[in-house]
Parts: structure tokens; C-alpha cells; sequence
């Protein structure tokens, strides 16, 4: 526990462990400790909540006010403002902003994690990440919120299924402390949320989620620990309930597995309203509680009747007091618009996704007749709505791209258009789910016109997909000759979107999550978003193609899938060993077999033939995006360790990895296996054969009988034993039956030997 250092009295303490304003912390300038300015997030700096926490400390009010809303609709354009009183928030909230940034150059709206997760590149989203902390320290932001989200993609129908990155936690590990590196580059602390499962925005107050124990350990927590690694400094806790205990209030969460097992020495923030009991969160080990100005009434009656434990307090004001030293900087920064923008177009132009390009209609020649339809005045959705909204004047409108490379598009059919061009827009909303995945009727009822009218002209149809996550197209999908998914692609992303489509660019995104056929094909189907305040995770570590692969259930577009304009193909895959029992290297050799360069990513699994434990088909355990010219060949090392086999037993409460064969594939996608190779893992487990094993494994292996069988002969014991064993109690475990028959404890050891030497197949 920390000795005081700071030398806070129990007042200062519980000032410094409640949000001192809407987005900020107390200050206690008596003891040279500043106010930290708080600010969402992950796709760019949010101006309502600025605005907000502005007034707010100047106990103006806040966010919400009528005015205030009327100012963040026309920030840009003051001329609309309706009235004197707006005109003069406008004026003051400006005067404000300049004493931060005097340069004034309005923030970046960049790609979200759905998107950052589709570009499968590392470098990618830390340049995304230093574009962020560059913007953020500009406008005096020391702490971003949201940098990033790493909650998975369990059920599609979430409200902020686009802020987090896949439904995979190996591309997820992979990606997301990218950003986090990239923010902190610039001085600005990063933030990691949700933790933990905050998969809902259903009843997300309080409900309780009901997980078991390998699905958080394999799936839900690894995201968060890789951002732990990579040196974040600031954890949000959720919302939600895991089985029974708040986030807030979980010591095993926030004190034993966050800090004494993964090491984390920064600060624990909750969620905007987590806190259900402060003094408990406090003594789970949740530093912060978020937002304020929070009263300290309730910490000081706790502290005074024991219920609020002094070290702990001192702990969590400790920690908040070393963020504010170490992250309130003095003096701004400022950034370049020309170079923030090149990093949104680059983010989106990695990520766009081609799903189908039927007869290579696309790209499109430069003399093509485009007939646009997208609402909203042929602007794309750039981001989602709530904590990762976005108001800047730096959008690219998608019709203005078009017209600038195809020249004057139509937003009609007319006589000489021979291209359709669909933008179909589904928006993303903190606090609101989906209610399914299927198409609006509206745009149904306008296909029923539009495409016979398309087909009948001999129109090329091309589909933009400008969602905020998966849809089920049904047979619509069939009547378009290509599809295009952007998710919520930035500010840049319709000047990305019509570069694809006129081929500048070369498309290399690869869906970072299952696009399913129907809402029944899922495998949370009937465990979303749950009763009432209660929601069971029956589908346990089966998410995503986890599922779709293990069912044999065909998805409509599955997991790392995406198309290019050229062809690529994996033509081997080699190990360094045989046998391994820490890691093994292996090596892919890729081709590009098309006429033009591109990118492709190379996707490596792991599947284990014969385990204990229930394990999916496949899963991903290693990537790589690589650049190849025509008909240049590269080979690619990936270097998989120990864990990258292991599974989490939760009868022993621990990662094992067990011995025999494990096949490793490199794939274009999750169905897209190309080429194989099979090591066996010379270790021993817990499920090594012995002792412990099951009459029931023993009876099923015909090695393992035959060895079993020649024992009891030698030994002169009654086999019958076994035969009535297997067919009553098939668990018992060989070495209770030898007890039961009592066979000599020196005897047994060679029968043990002969047993573990049988290879697992």
C-alpha cells in the first residue's frame, strides 16, 4: 500500500477519487495536483462532451441544454444559429477553444474499431492512434477515452458492435494496443474499455451477465490484458454485472487479475454512472468514479463507519494523483489537417472490404455513367452515434469523390447511366441494440422498383454496404454484381470508397467478424440480449466462426474474407520442427498470380485433432498483411509459442496445453484453407494417459485397451471390473479400479509407462 506520498488528508483523498466535473478530475492545487481533462474517444474528440464539461465547470450547466445542442448542430456554420442566446454560447465555447488552439483546426473523424480491425494492419492503427493523440493534446485533452474499445463482437445486434474490432481476440491482441502506443506517443493517456464483457446496451445498468469461466479467459479478457502489455494507462470498468459482481465492485477483476497478475500500475476509471455503491468499488479496486462533480457525503460517512477501507482509498488517490502528475502537460500542441487526413484515408482505404465483384465489373472504367442513390445528399455515415460521434467539417462527401473521378453523377436513373451505385446506411447508437439484423422495409420496397429498372438497362449493380455492422441480405445479395462494405469509415472514407471503385486503390480489407446468412444462424440467438436484467452466455467459447465453422453452417460471408482485383494463393506451408514443446516456426509461401500489386492477408490457425477439452474447429493464431507485385513470390515466418495451443481447463482453474497432433493451416479466410502442415505437441498434461485417465478413454482407444487388457492379464486381474465400469461409471479414473482391485502400487508404474507412451492422434 502507498505510504502518502503526496500527503493527501482523507478529504483530499475522496476528492481526488470522485470526478471532479462531467469529463475531468478534482484538482487539489494545495498539493500541486491538476485536473485532468477527460474526452471520448476512439474515432476522434467528441465536441458535445467538451462543450459540456466546458459549461459544466463554469457551473454553466451542461450537456443536454437546448442551446447547447443548437450550437453543436451548426458549430460550423454560425450563420444558422436561431437564436441570441445560442449565438452567444457559440461565441464563448469559441473564445474557450482558442485559449487551448489557437490554430483552431477542427478535429478528425476517424474509422472505428470495426473498421481499424478490417484493415488486418499493425501499422495502420498506430498511425490512427498517433493521429488521435496529436488532435487530442492540441486541444488539451490528457486523457482519451475509448483508445481503445476491445469489448468482442458477440452478438451482431449491438448498439457499439463498430467501436470494438472483431469477434476474434487474436486479431483483436494483435491490433488494438496499436493504438494505444500511437496516443501515448503524444503524451495523451490512453484508455481501454470496457472492462470487462460489455457486450449489450440492453439493460447495460447493472445486468447481470452470466459467463462462464473459459469463455472470459479465452475470448473476453485477452484484448484487455495484450492493452495492459502494451502499457496503457488508464482501465474504464463496465457497466454490467459477471456473474452477480459489478465490474466496480470485483476485486478478482480489478485487483487480483488486473494488478497483481498482469502487473497494470495505472488507474482504474469506471464507466459514466458504474459506480452502484462507491465504497465498495473503491475497496474492489476501481480508483475513479465517473462523472462528477461528485459529493464526498458518501465516502466520508463510509470512511467514518469503517465500511470504506483507509488503505485502499489512499491507494486509488494515489493512483489518480500519479495520472494527473504525469499526464497534465502544460502548454498545447498542434497538428497538420493535410497530414491527420492522409492517416483517416490510409486507415480507410486498408480497411474498405470488396465481398463480391461478379465478372470484375469493378473498378469501374473512368468513362463510366454513374446513377448514386444514397440519402443524405450523397454523404456516408463516417461514425456512430453517441460517445463516438463526431462533429467536423472535414467529411468528404461520397458524391463529390464520385464526380471527381467519373465526372457528373447522376442521383437518378437516366437514359445514359449505365452503373448503379447503392448506399445502403445503417447507423450505430450507444444505447440502443438492433433489433435483428435484416433489411429496412423502405429499401426493400425501393429494390422492388429500382433493380428490375437497373436490370432491364443492362446496369452494372453495385452495393455499399455503410453499416455500422453485419446485415442479412438475403436473396437481394444475388441481383447485385458487386458489394462493397465500408462499415463507418471516417472522414476520408468516400475519397477512399471512390478510389476503390475507379481502381487507384486496390481493395484489402478483410471482414473482421461473420457476416451470417439469417438471425437464426447465430450463435447468440437465444442468448441475446436476455431476460430482463439477466443474460446467460450459452454459447459459452463458440462465438463468431468459432460457431459458423464448428456447426458447418454457412455463412454469408465468413471471417477474414475479402476480395482484391488481383488473385493471390498460399502454395505452402512448412514447420521448423516436428515435435515442439515451447514454439514452432512456421513458414507460408504466397503468391500473387493476377496482373496488377495488391495486398493480401495471411491467416494462420490452429486446430487440435483429438483434445479433452471442447475446441473449435479452427482459430486464429497468427496474421500478416503483405504488399506483392505480379507474380511476385514472398514467403512469411510466424512464430507460434506455447500458449498459442493452449486452452483454459476451468476444472483446474489453468491454461493447458495438451500433448499429440496439432494441424496448422494458412487461409484467406476461415473457409479459405490453402495449405497445412501438423506438429505434435511432446509435452505433458493434465490429460496425459495414466493414472487419472478415464475407463471410458481407455475402452475407446483400441491402443489404449490392448495395453490395458495385456496388464490385467499378466497381473491376474478380473476384467470384468472394467466392463462393468465402463458400462455403469465410464468416468472412473484407471487408477481407482486398480484400487478397487488392489493391484500393487509397484506394478502399476509400469502399466502408467505404457499408457503415456500412446501418442495421441
Amino acid at each position: 500500500m502507498p505510504d502518502n506520498k503526496y500527503g493527501l488528508s482523507t478529504q483530499e483523498q475522496i476528492r481526488l477519487v470522485n470526478g471532479g466535473s462531467f469529463f475531468g478530475t478534482a484538482a487539489i492545487p494545495e498539493k500541486d495536483i491538476p485536473s485532468l481533462q477527460f474526452l471520448d474517444g476512439g474515432t476522434g474528440m467528441n465536441f458535445e462532451q467538451l462543450f459540456g464539461d466546458m459549461l459544466s465547470r463554469e457551473g454553466l450547466g451542461g450537456i443536454g441544454g437546448k442551446p447547447l445542442r443548437a450550437v453543436l448542430e451548426h458549430y460550423y456554420e454560425p450563420e444558422k444559429l436561431p437564436d441570441e442566446e445560442s449565438k452567444e454560447l457559440h461565441k464563448w465555447i469559441t473564445d474557450k477553444l482558442k485559449e487551448r488552439f489557437p490554430d483552431m483546426i477542427a478535429p478528425g473523424c476517424y474509422p472505428p474499431g470495426i473498421l481499424l480491425g478490417a484493415t488486418w494492419d499493425k501499422e495502420t492503427v498506430y498511425e490512427t492512434g498517433k493521429a488521435l493523440g496529436m488532435e487530442a493534446r492540441a486541444y488539451g485533452v490528457h486523457v482519451l477515452l475509448g483508445t481503445p474499445n476491445v469489448n468482442m463482437h458477440r452478438d451482431i445486434r449491438n448498439g457499439r458492435l463498430f467501436e470494438g474490432y472483431s469477434e476474434d481476440p487474436c486479431l483483436v491482441c494483435g491490433l488494438a494496443p496499436e493504438l494505444v502506443k500511437g496516443v501515448q506517443e503524444y503524451g495523451v493517456a490512453a484508455n481501454v474499455k470496457h472492462f470487462a464483457a460489455n457486450h449489450q446496451e440492453t439493460n447495460r445498468l447493472n445486468v447481470n451477465e452470466h459467463i462462464p469461466e473459459r469463455a472470459l479467459q479465452e475470448l473476453y479478457y485477452p484484448g484487455f490484458r495484450a492493452c495492459v502489455d502494451a502499457g496503457v494507462a488508464t482501465v474504464m470498468s463496465a457497466y454490467n454485472q459477471i456473474n452477480g459482481v459489478p465490474c466496480t465492485e470485483n476485486r478478482v477483476l480489478l485487483h487480483d487479475m488486473l494488478r497483481e497478475d498482469w502487473g497494470f500500475d495505472g488507474l482504474v476509471m469506471s464507466d459514466w454512472g458504474a459506480v452502484y455503491h462507491p465504497a465498495a468499488a473503491v475497496n474492489a479496486g476501481n480508483d475513479l468514479a465517473m462523472p462528477g462533480p461528485i459529493a464526498p457525503d458518501v465516502l466520508t460517512e463510509a470512511y467514518n463507519n469503517g465500511t470504506l477501507i483507509p488503505e485502499r482509498l489512499a491507494f486509488s488517490a494515489e493512483r489518480a494523483a500519479d495520472l494527473a502528475k504525469k499526464y497534465c502537460y502544460n502548454g498545447g500542441g498542434t497538428f497538420s489537417a493535410e497530414e491527420t487526413d492522409k492517416i483517416a484515408y490510409n486507415a480507410a482505404a486498408e480497411g474498405i472490404i470488396l465481398l463480391k465483384n461478379d465478372r470484375n465489373v469493378l473498378p469501374l472504367e473512368e468513362t463510366a455513367k454513374i446513377a448514386l442513390y444514397c440519402e443524405n445528399n450523397g454523404n456516408l455515415l463516417t461514425c456512430g452515434e453517441g460517445s463516438a460521434g463526431i462533429n467536423t467539417d472535414r467529411n468528404v462527401s461520397f458524391y463529390t469523390a464520385l464526380s471527381d473521378r467519373f465526372g457528373k453523377v447522376s442521383t437518378e436513373i437516366y437514359d445514359d447511366c449505365d452503373t448503379l451505385v447503392y448506399v445502403y446506411k445503417l447507423p450505430g447508437q450507444e444505447g440502443n441494440d438492433r433489433a435483428d439484423i435484416g433489411l429496412r422495409e423502405a429499401v426493400v420496397n425501393e429494390w422492388k422498383s429500382l433493380l428490375p429498372e437497373a436490370e432491364k438497362r443492362g446496369m452494372k449493380k453495385i452495393l455499399v454496404l455503410n453499416v455500422s455492422g453485419p446485415v442479412a441480405l438475403g436473396a437481394w445479395e444475388s441481383r447485385f454484381d458487386a458489394v462493397i462494405c465500408t462499415f463507418l469509415p471516417g472522414m476520408q472514407g468516400a475519397a477512399a470508397l471512390a478510389d476503390i471503385i475507379s481502381g487507384k486503390v486496390n481493395p484489402s480489407g478483410r471482414l473482421p467478424l461473420t457476416f451470417p446468412k439469417r438471425i437464426e444462424d447465430m450463435p447468440t440467438f437465444l442468448n441475446f440480449p436476455g431476460d430482463g436484467m439477466q443474460v446467460h452466455y450459452g454459447e459459452g467459447i463458440f462465438i463468431g466462426y468459432r460457431w459458423y465453422d464448428t456447426r458447418r453452417i454457412e455463412p454469408l460471408y465468413p471471417f477474414g474474407f475479402g476480395l482484391s482485383y488481383t488473385e493471390f494463393a498460399i502454395e505452402k506451408l512448412t514447420a521448423d520442427c516436428e515435435n515442439f514443446n515451447n514454439c514452432v516456426t512456421v513458414t507460408a509461401e504466397v503468391v500473387n498470380k493476377g496482373s496488377r500489386g495488391g495486398k493480401t492477408v495471411v491467416q494462420i490457425y490452429v486446430s487440435d485433432r483429438e483434445s479433452t477439452l471442447t475446441k473449435p474447429v479452427r482459430e486464429l493464431k497468427a496474421f500478416a498483411k503483405l504488399y506483392l507485385e505480379p507474380n511476385e513470390r514472398k514467403t512469411v515466418s510466424f512464430t507460434l509459442n506455447r500458449h498459442d495451443f493452449e486452452s483454459y481447463d476451468p476444472n483446474l482453474h489453468e491454461w493447458t496445453l495438451e500433448e499429440g497432433f496439432y494441424d496448422i493451416s494458412a487461409g484467406l479466410s476461415s473457409r479459405d484453407i490453402q495449405a497445412e502442415c501438423t506438429v505434435y505437441a511432446q509435452v505433458k498434461s493434465p490429460y496425459f494417459y495414466g493414472a487419472g485417465t478415464s475407463v471410458k478413454i481407455i475402452m475407446e482407444n483400441p491402443q489404449l485397451k490392448d495395453v490395458l487388457y495385456s496388464f490385467f492379464n499378466e497381473m491376474n486381474l478380473q476384467w470384468t471390473a472394467i466392463l462393468s465400469s465402463y458400462e455403469y461409471t465410464a468416468q472412473d479414473t484407471i487408477e481407482k479400479i486398480l484400487d478397487q482391485e488392489k493391484c500393487p502400487v509397484e506394478a502399476r508404474e509400469k502399466l502408467y509407462a505404457q499408457l503415456g507412451a500412446v501418442r495421441k492422434v
